[in-house]
């Protein structure tokens, strides 16, 4: 059997080598132009397409700088909005503060009164018998 194997592998090469050269000699028979040709085709299909990205780069760019001009006028108007949350939030701030100090001015007598009138009761219960009559 190993006999059979090493003749199969020797030949399967030895075909493969046949095949190659035919393709080799065939691919220079029907080659379209010539190896220069080729080159300056290739090279000239490279210069095409790099002129198509640069171009389909600027377009990129210019669609970019368009989404930032866009998103920067949103942000403006959001940084608006918000500062006049803020400013209307601060006058409703500042307004029920005068008003708490309305309430506490209004009520800060009667809070004096009661407490002149507590010490004046405590004053009186704690005197000595003697004062008192």
């Amino acid at each position: 059997m190993s006999d059979e194997t090493q003749d199969n592998g020797g030949s399967g090469f030895g075909w493969f080598l046949v095949g190659l050269g035919i393709g080799a000699a065939l691919g220079v028979l029907y080659a379209p132009q010539a190896g220069t040709d080729t080159r300056e085709t290739l090279a000239e299909s490279a210069r095409e397409r790099a002129e198509f990205l640069k171009q389909k780069s600027r377009e990129a760019a210019a669609q970019v700088n368009t989404y930032v001009d866009a998103g920067k006028d949103h942000f403006g108007d959001y940084v608006e909005r918000g500062k006049q949350a803020v400013a209307t939030g601060r006058s409703q701030v500042e307004d029920y503060v005068d008003r708490g100090r309305k309430v506490v001015a209004k009520h800060a007598s009667k809070v004096t009164a009661a407490v002149d009138a507590g010490k004046s009761a405590y004053t009186a219960t704690t005197a000595p018998v003697d004062e008192q009559v």
